[in-house]
């Protein structure tokens, strides 16, 4: 039913060097539930989830199809592979955002892709074709930007018991573009459906309207099964919609209550973005949750100065993940996550277990653009990642050094105690220290330190 909703390793090529015309199909699918990849982790976490793209590319056989919406499409690995799965007679169709491949911002890589896809379509019905398209703003709406970021693919071999089979109807989403620096500087999250046709149909409606580029009336579409839902954006604009999706939710968050050992509703949020308008109404109410004894760890990148003065002002536990790697004034390793968990009391339910996953940042642009946000009311998943945002929150990369302020590490309960050497202060003061650092350099060499977040977002 549609329904509108409220709420690996592998290695890198050079980006000049051409893809093979053939190589052996892999014969893989990732598991169902969340990736995440870690920058500063062994190899194969750093490139986990462009690794999960690449082979499962590789492992779409002839006559498939494969389905893909990328804010940017900037990485000769999966270039390659693209390249690879057309020649190999399979569908390869691409929605990107223009802004990352024009004449004033080339991108080979799109380059290269596109050139090749249009080889060989002259034998192909129009819906085995193959292409890359460019959007201008949002694909479905009349503001906003190409931000939704899925991969579809219609069957998939894979081995099983020393024999080969097929799995249907895998999706892909979350907060990874394809993109070599999705991988080498983010972190990053991929959710995996698989044989699920009701749920690949809604996203390929959805892309299939992307590829024209024409604004849709009725924008904000989705699928629920009752366990998950996915909806996409442009949000505004619905007479079905109130006015903030994730205003909604945390309204309907009791801070006591819950069914767990503490009583107390656990919130962990990993965002980019938040600033605006919108952030800052999402900050207040965070700010008022924190302040009725929920148990909140945020991990963010960017983040307005007003957002920031608000929950500080609560004391709402925050891990700035964004570190200048070169000391060049941009910050240039960060969370690209965009990720809110809850265990406890929502709407209710005293022992709700629910993820809010996608490419969706918490500002305006997000209501108007083309995103892609899951509900996930599973409790492993809600589990699994609760558990790599509390990692993300006290686990500081050793190379940023001892100073950095994610060196210090919050009490279990993500509270702070007076008197204590780590206090609440002490993180926002050493936090502020840190910022100035980059500012000041970014300042000497005439850039803006979130530059990069931006243009990688």
């Amino acid at each position: 039913m549609i329904i509108l909703v409220a709420t690996a390793l592998v290695a890198v090529s050079l980006s000049g060097v051409s893809a093979p015309a053939s190589a052996t199909p892999d014969h893989y699918v990732p598991a169902t539930g969340p990736a995440f990849n870690n920058p500063y982790g062994k190899p194969e976490a750093v490139r986990r989830l462009i690794g999960q793209v690449n082979r499962t590319v590789d492992s779409v056989p002839r006559g498939g199809r494969i389905r893909i919406s990328a804010w940017n499409v900037r990485s000769a690995a999966i270039t390659n592979s693209l390249i690879r799965a057309h020649q190999r007679n399979v569908s390869v169709q691409v929605v990107m955002d223009r802004a990352n491949w024009n004449p004033n911002n080339p991108n080979a890589d799109a380059a290269r892709l596109s050139a090749a896809l249009k080889q060989g379509n002259q034998d192909r019905s129009k819906s085995k074709k193959s292409f890359l398209r460019r959007c201008i703003s949002s694909c479905r709406g009349k503001f906003g930007i190409p931000h939704s970021k899925f991969f579809l693919f219609n069957k998939v071999r894979v081995k099983k018991n020393k024999s080969i089979k097929t799995v249907r109807w895998v999706t892909m989403y979350g907060s990874y573009n394809a993109t070599e620096l999705g991988a080498t500087i983010q972190w990053n999250d991929l959710y995996t459906i698989k044989n699920d046709e009701p749920r690949y149909r809604s996203f390929l409606g959805t892309f299939n309207e992307m590829v024209q580029d024409k604004r849709i009336k009725n924008a904000y579409v989705g699928y629920d099964d009752g366990v998950i839902s996915t909806a996409f954006y442009p949000y505004i604009g619905s007479a079905a919609a109130t006015p903030d999706p994730i205003m909604d939710v945390l309204n309907s968050v009791a801070c006591k209550g819950a069914t767990n050992k503490t009583g107390t509703t656990r919130i962990r949020i990993a965002q980019t973005s938040m600033y605006g308008d919108r952030g800052l109404a999402l900050a207040r109410k965070i700010a008022q949750l924190q302040r009725q004894g929920c148990n909140i760890r945020l991990v963010y990148a960017m983040f307005g100065g007003e957002v920031l003065r608000i929950m500080r002002a609560a004391k709402v536990p925050l891990t700035h993940l964004a570190y200048d790697n070169n000391e060049d004034g941009l910050y240039d390793r960060y969370v690209h996550m965009k990720t809110m968990a809850i265990s406890g009391s929502v709407a209710g339910d005293p022992g709700a277990k629910i993820t809010w996953n996608g490419s969706a940042n918490w500002t305006s642009v997000a209501l108007a653009s083309d995103e892609v946000v899951g509900v996930v009311r599973k409790k492993w998943v809600t589990n699994r990642y609760m558990q790599w945002i509390d990692y993300l929150f006290t686990h500081r990369p050793a190379i940023w050094g001892p100073d950095h302020p994610s060196n210090t590490v919050a009490s279990p309960t993500g509270r702070t105690t007076a008197g204590s050497m780590d206090t609440y202060e002490s993180r926002a003061a050493a936090q502020d220290r840190y910022d100035a650092q980059v500012e000041g350099r970014a300042k000497k060499r005439g850039v803006d330190p979130y530059a990069l977040i931006k243009e990688e977002n």
